[in-house]
């Protein structure tokens, strides 16, 4: 089992790369008609789904986040945005919003698609 000490001690970002790599998932995002190329994300399924208020005040049900790099020392930015898509072992996911005040990681919250 981790040591939640280990994550405090360091910067921020450099923290959120391991957690990311305690559970990575390598997903290939569909945005529009390009194919982006494979990224890493920490993708966390829900036990049930949520409500959240995206852009607009439009209330959004979702079903999983992912978890991704941002200001990282050693990897890339995550790249992902509303209306991305990916598949992880057979499910469709779709991004449903990004966080935008996270200056140490990217949250992305999705739905399941059918």
């Amino acid at each position: 089992m981790p040591d939640m000490s280990g994550y405090l001690s360091e910067s921020q970002p450099a923290a959120i790369g391991e957690l990311i790599a305690l559970k990575p998932t390598s997903i290939t995002v569909v945005r529009g008609s390009t194919t982006l190329s494979p990224q890493t994300v920490r993708l966390e399924t829900l036990s049930s789904q949520r409500q959240i208020q995206g852009a607009n005040n439009v209330i959004h049900v979702i079903d999983a986040m992912a978890l991704g790099y941002r200001n990282h020392p050693t990897q890339d930015d995550t790249d992902l945005k509303a209306g991305d898509r990916f598949f992880v072992d057979g499910t469709a996911f779709e991004v449903v919003v990004v966080m935008p005040a996270h200056v140490d990681c990217l949250q992305a919250y999705l739905k399941v698609r059918a």
